[in-house]
């Protein structure tokens, strides 16, 4: 009985996991980063974008 419950428990957790970890991929690399405020990487590329984002809504 135990056995199962461990089972369960790290099937769980697994499933767990691999969900947040897909849902953080579909952002990007930034977007799922922790520290992508404070990260100055993060805060570059999140600059770019904001940029790309404003300059292709005035084209369109």
């Amino acid at each position: 009985m135990i056995n199962i419950i461990i089972l369960l428990a790290i099937l769980g957790y697994s499933a767990w996991v691999l969900v947040r970890f897909l849902r953080k991929s579909r952002q990007g690399a930034c977007a799922g980063c922790s520290s992508s405020k404070s990260c100055p990487g993060c805060a570059g590329s999140s600059m770019n974008e904001d940029t790309r984002k404003t300059t292709a809504a005035h084209k369109g």
